[in-house]
């Protein structure tokens, strides 16, 4: 009996696959040769003895506890694009889009982190970063979400995603200076 409940918890847990190689660790999604099964666990959630106590549901209600509550909070902030571990192939620059619940609020700016730098916004209304030129690796971004003040109101998660551009060195590429013509 131990045995099965183990196999079905196992089976239902989202797998994820490792594996180290030149260029370091690597997680996946999609089976790798030589790679190691990882099952994650279910998503820790939390709720507070004041969020169960309130109404939730229509939007005059979130706003209300937003109010009653203290200093504002965004429901949520993500960078959507692009997708966690994406690859981007052959590459000169990146987008990379930032989205809130509710919309962003006058007067509070998205700042990206881009590879551990800061990067500031253009306007105080820009959600999207241009990342030119893009170069190739595996680079990591995240937003914050700052008000007037400067105050942090929200924090993304990070995500990685990977630039892959064809070597100089490659046979049939037109720039390799060894590459017979």
């Amino acid at each position: 009996m131990a045995v099965t409940t183990a196999v079905a918890v196992t089976a239902g847990a989202p797998v994820t696959y490792r594996w180290t190689d030149a260029d370091g660790v690597h997680y996946s999604d999609q089976p790798h040769a030589g790679a190691e099964k990882i099952y994650l666990g279910q998503s820790q959630t939390y709720s507070s003895a004041s969020a169960e106590r309130t109404a939730v549901g229509s939007e005059t209600s979130r706003r209300a506890r937003n109010a009653d509550d203290g200093p504002f909070r965004y429901e949520s902030c993500a960078v959507v694009q692009p997708a966690q571990d994406q690859v981007l192939l052959d590459v000169e620059s990146a987008t990379v889009a930032v989205q809130l619940r509710p919309t962003k609020r006058g007067g509070d700016r998205v700042v990206l982190s881009f590879d551990g730098q800061a990067m500031e916004p253009t306007s105080s209304e820009q959600q999207e970063f241009q990342i030119t030129p893009i170069e190739r690796g595996t680079h990591t971004v995240a937003a914050t979400i700052r008000d007037a003040d400067g105050k942090s109101v929200c924090q993304s998660a990070a995500i990685s995603f990977h630039v892959r551009q064809p070597s100089v060195l490659a046979p049939q590429n037109p720039n390799n200076p060894k590459r017979k013509h």
